[in-house]
């Protein structure tokens, strides 16, 4: 299965490498594609990243998930991006998996997506959240859509984004692969 991440600048670079790396390791292929349309994407602590390509006209058709890492900054230029909410509102409406992180989670809600789902996102940012039930828990998956936390749980929300596309066993394997709690 092949996973698309929306790269906005000022991304939060742990919601970004965590998940893509332990993504990677379980053998699913990861292409980012750059929101601005520029093809490097900078984080909010400066780290640069080479995206594939831009999401403006790209096909994405061919993917059965969506990322979206968080980071305040990163979530507002998702938030004000059109195509970023045309490619969750397709997904949604596809069934695909969706997986949001920190702030990212406002981005789904913007969409419109989240109003009959439970669901979590950064502490502080719950009165911007429209859904069914927001809940504290770090890691929430209701239907197609996993939600989490933060920077700090982006452990926990790459081993379940994994466990929902491969299974337990392969999230296990990689949980001991990399010495996870």
């Amino acid at each position: 299965m092949q996973i698309l991440f929306l790269l906005a600048d000022g991304f939060e670079e742990t919601e970004f490498v965590t998940p893509f790396d332990y993504l990677q390791r379980a053998g699913f292929e990861v292409a980012l594609a750059s929101v601005s349309g520029r093809a490097e994407v900078i984080g909010l602590r400066g780290l640069k990243i080479q995206t594939d390509f831009a999401l403006s006209g790209a096909d994405t058709a061919k993917f059965g998930a969506v990322l979206l890492p968080g980071g305040g900054i990163g979530v507002k230029n998702l938030k004000a991006s059109a195509e970023v909410e045309k490619v969750i509102c397709d997904f949604n409406d596809k069934g695909k998996w969706i997986f949001a992180i920190c702030a990212a989670p406002l981005v789904l809600s913007k969409a419109g997506i989240l109003a009959d789902k439970t669901a979590t996102c950064f502490p502080g940012c719950e009165s911007e959240l429209v859904c069914k039930k927001f809940v504290e828990d770090r890691v929430v998956v209701d239907g197609n859509i996993v939600t989490s936390r933060g920077a700090g749980t982006a452990e926990e929300f790459a081993f379940e984004c994994i466990a929902q596309l491969g299974g337990r066993e392969l999230s296990e394997k990689i949980r001991k692969q990399v010495v996870a709690r």
